[in-house]
């Protein structure tokens, strides 16, 4: 079982390391070279940027040494950091010791989650053997989180979702649609000698449903104003489809992003709003104001 955990832990890293250097050699940045002959993508630097030793580094190579010692991933080779560290500090000394402004408007990486690996070997003993299994899942009702004992839950299946394992399940023995969590929101899992329930093709489809939590699947024209060197505007973060770019002034700029109104575009724009501002539509402006507003009352 460690072994298989293992593996899985590898390919998940593998697939972000690939997703994250074919975003980079999107934006032509490092001088990355791809070599689509096999899969995963063989990676490599031209030879231009492979000769670092000139004794001064240009801006544009400054700034893009120090973006990506913020956006490397946590599953990069200790080797490849130091190295990578190294030019750092070096892009830093090109700017007297002073982080560019914009570059300090990148979101912070995220929270590293450590997971249960007895509790996903439990899961995946379950899924395995199509076990039913008792479980207590962390919700959140009324603004109060609890930790709430279910005596039935059939999980089927574990996917990897931004770098979180997440389960997908079906309570108890009536209930029709399908959920998802992720791992370490669920403790003491029991398994008990039960047939866990199958869901339906027509059940699966709740699944999305049920992610957004209820709420409708509207497609929208979302509006944002955005600092030019945001991770934004520079492609990093993706809020749907880009439809249409303005430049307001030597800061700014307008993004037209056509997408689906969901709790989680509300929650990722949240996160971003101290530097972001939703224009349109009017509803997600108004959940935006609403958080940071609650979230203001709480430092009165």
């Amino acid at each position: 079982m460690k072994a298989k955990l293992s593996s899985r832990g590898f390919d998940i890293s593998t697939r972000m390391l690939q997703r994250d250097l074919q975003s980079l050699y999107d934006q032509g940045c490092f001088g990355l070279e791809k070599d689509t002959r096999s899969k995963p993508y063989g990676w490599s630097i031209n030879a231009q940027w492979r000769g670092g030793n000139a004794k001064v580094m240009s801006s544009e190579v400054a700034e893009h040494y120090l973006l990506l010692e913020q956006l490397l991933p946590h599953s990069t080779p200790s080797d490849v950091k130091r190295s990578v560290h190294t030019k750092a500090e070096q892009a830093l000394k090109r700017f007297n010791g002073h982080v560019p402004d914009w570059l300090s408007t990148l979101p912070k990486p995220l929270l590293k989650v450590n997971v249960d690996t007895q509790l996903v070997a439990q899961i995946e003993h379950a899924i395995k053997h199509k076990r039913v299994v008792s479980a207590e899942l962390y919700r959140v009702l009324y603004d109060e989180a609890h930790w709430l004992k279910f005596a039935e839950l059939s999980f089927y299946n574990l996917v990897e979702q931004g770098g979180v394992l997440m389960a997908h399940f079906m309570v108890g023995s009536l209930h029709d649609k399908c959920y998802q969590m992720p791992i370490y929101r669920i403790r003491n899992v029991q398994i008990l000698q039960k047939t866990r329930r199958e869901p339906s093709t027509e059940q699966l489809k709740t699944l999305r449903s049920a992610i957004n939590k209820g709420m409708p699947q509207e497609a929208i024209n979302l509006v944002v104003k955005v600092p030019n060197h945001s991770a934004v505007n520079q492609g990093f973060v993706e809020l749907g489809e880009l439809i249409d770019k303005q430049h307001i002034d030597d800061k700014n700029v307008l993004l037209t992003y056509q997408t689906i109104d969901t709790e989680q575009l509300t929650n990722e724009l949240f996160k971003c709003a101290h530097w972001l501002e939703v224009i349109k539509p009017d509803q997600i402006r108004r959940r935006i104001t609403t958080k940071l507003k609650a979230a203001a009352s709480n430092y009165q």
